[in-house]
């Protein structure tokens, strides 16, 4: 198709639609699913609802103080006609302010979908692969698991602290990345990361973990799939520092609720693929479309990330491997697919007359 203008703003649509299709289709499977079980998405929404509603006021001022910094640097002799004609061009008219605003709808229903889903991935799928997945990482390894390769080289206390502390930060980053991709991304990055977004959690999160059930290393005794007790030192090793470290606690929580069958906000489990990972490549991409040192800064990240996976007993070394090489495959057709529709990927944002909206007085 020939090249998108940049006067097509209803082109949003390209992406918009199926996102929105996707996270709606989604949320009802789950419903529909997992209401008769005592899982409701719809209970599981409003959770986060009220999170992202608690957290809306402070991303609309980091990104209204973002703007105002841009224009400053900008030296304009007005900077609030600026920071008007900014707005206009990414807001000013009906389909390029539901691409930014929607995604604070759709991302929430995406997420309780999922997570009712990822629920009862143990119900319908019962813990299978554990054992094939230990073995990979071995192979891997030469013999060893991971897990005593990264606490050989950052094990202490304080490296194990900050790796957890920034394993644990990956859940801020997703209100940021959403904030970010909506509102300050170019059109074709938005475009893009959302449709990729919302392909990692259902093909991935859903299809992938349903087809590859697995609990991971911390849970692997657990469910029978670690009788040389491979991970009982890791274990043992993380207990001792339990009460300063997030991932003991939220893992013994996870398994509470899994044996009481107790479905509910950020509860559920599955190992692989990693979507902790998945999402850290994720951002790679996106930051590298920014800036080699943004995209640097990315890629440090994920690899802490796949570190912290297997040093936190979250995940095996594979499952942050199989997630990284389909996130990769899903942002490669989600890029095809976009050009398929004349996505360019320079493609920025409109002036206020080609976006439809009317012109500023001079």
């Amino acid at each position: 198709m020939a090249m998108m203008h940049g006067g097509s703003a209803r082109l949003e649509r390209v992406w918009l639609l199926p996102v929105a299709a996707a996270s709606v289709g989604l949320f009802v499977v789950a419903e529909t699913v997992g209401a008769p079980l005592g899982a409701s998405a719809i209970a599981n929404f409003s959770d986060y609802a009220n999170k992202a509603t608690a957290t809306a006021p402070a991303l609309i001022q980091l990104a209204a103080a973002a703007m105002m910094v841009r224009v400053l640097l900008m030296r304009v002799p007005d900077p609030f006609r600026q920071m008007q004609l900014i707005c206009l061009s990414r807001f000013g008219n009906g389909w390029l302010l539901a691409a930014a605003c929607l995604p604070f709808l759709l991302m929430p229903l995406l997420f309780s979908g999922f997570g009712i889903l990822k629920m009862l991935i143990p119900v319908a799928a019962p813990f299978s692969w554990d054992a094939t997945f230990a073995a990979a990482d071995r192979a891997l390894f030469f013999g060893y698991q991971p897990w005593q390769l990264t606490h050989a080289l950052f094990g202490g206390e304080i490296p194990t602290l900050i790796i957890d502390r920034l394993y644990t930060g990956w859940i801020a980053f997703l209100s940021l990345a959403i904030a970010w991709a909506a509102v300050s991304a170019s059109r074709y990055d938005r475009a893009r990361f959302f449709l990729t977004f919302t392909a990692v959690w259902i093909v991935l999160g859903v299809v992938g973990a349903t087809m590859l059930s697995s609990a991971g290393p911390c849970f692997a005794a657990a469910v029978g799939a670690d009788p040389d007790g491979e991970f009982a030192p890791l274990m043992v090793r993380l207990a001792v520092m339990g009460d300063s470290l997030n991932a003991v606690g939220w893992q013994q929580v996870l398994w509470d609720a899994h044996v009481a069958r107790r479905y509910g906000f950020g509860m559920g489990i599955s190992a692989m693929p990693s979507l902790h990972n998945a999402i850290a490549v994720l951002y790679a991409l996106a930051l590298s479309r920014r800036s080699r040192a943004l995209g640097r800064a990315g890629w440090i990240y994920a690899a802490v990330i796949w570190i912290g996976s297997v040093h936190l007993g979250w995940h095996y070394a594979v499952d942050g491997l199989v997630a990284a090489a389909a996130t990769i495959g899903l942002w490669t057709l989600a890029g095809r697919y976009l050009a398929h529709f004349g996505y360019s990927p320079d493609l920025g944002w409109l002036h206020p007359e080609a976006s439809g909206a009317p012109a500023l007085a001079p």
